[in-house]
């Protein structure tokens, strides 16, 4: 009987969805049990009606000195616990200031502007980069194609570095299917090995999110 997983970068989703429903990141928060139900309809219905055996769920986890570790340790706990899901976590890290912040603070002092004045409107600060989570997306989508785990993969994902694992896993006789939010960025070299991309309506995602205002790990 074929089988069917679903591979999620929640990363990747969020930005995605965030930006298709004009949203901050942080105001968009996924609904596990509603994902879980989307996915195992989606793959359940393809041609064949393959089983649908899990989702791994792709993050990054704060450092435990972040002040909202605790509740972001509580928020995966809950994913973890919901029938369906593996959770795949790498870890979040501070990234040097980025190269459009050095260009930004020259032309503030070429103009004259003071800093410090700028930063009453817009403050600068360190973005977040997630460490291990795309190995782990690449090995599991290859290392269980090999294994013969799945027949069918759901990627919810568009980064090129993906086009890779994803061709070996067609290698190995298993078909893939993009799945990402309509208007979402997603790479040609995706576009072009996939073997079907489906695209979350803007209604679609206002149930698979819970929306609000609260920031991150809350």
């Amino acid at each position: 009987m074929d089988r069917c997983v679903a591979f999620l970068d929640v990363g990747y989703l969020t930005a995605a969805s965030a930006s298709a429903l004009k949203k901050k990141p942080t105001q968009m928060r996924p609904k596990p049990d509603a994902w879980i139900k989307w996915l195992r309809e989606t793959g359940e219905s393809l041609p064949g009606g393959p089983v649908f055996l899990r989702a791994y769920w792709y993050d990054g986890a704060y450092d435990p000195r972040h002040p909202t570790y605790r509740a972001q340790r509580k928020y995966f706990d809950r994913i973890a616990r919901v029938p369906g899901v593996q959770l795949r976590l790498g870890h979040l890290q501070v990234k040097r200031e980025p190269k459009w912040q050095y260009a930004v603070r020259s032309a503030l002092k070429a103009m004259g502007v003071e800093e410090a004045k700028f930063e009453e409107h817009f403050k600068f600060r360190p973005e977040l980069e997630q460490k291990g989570v795309d190995t782990r997306l690449t090995l599991d989508i290859v290392r269980l194609a090999q294994r013969r785990v799945y027949d069918a993969a759901i990627v919810v994902a568009g980064d090129r570095d993906l086009a890779e694992p994803i061709r070996l896993a067609q290698e190995e006789g298993c078909r893939v299917i993009l799945a990402i939010p309509d208007g979402g960025s997603i790479a040609w070299e995706l576009k072009q090995l996939a073997d079907e991309v489906r695209r979350f309506r803007k209604e679609d995602l206002r149930k698979l999110f819970r929306l609000s205002t609260a920031g991150p790990g809350t």
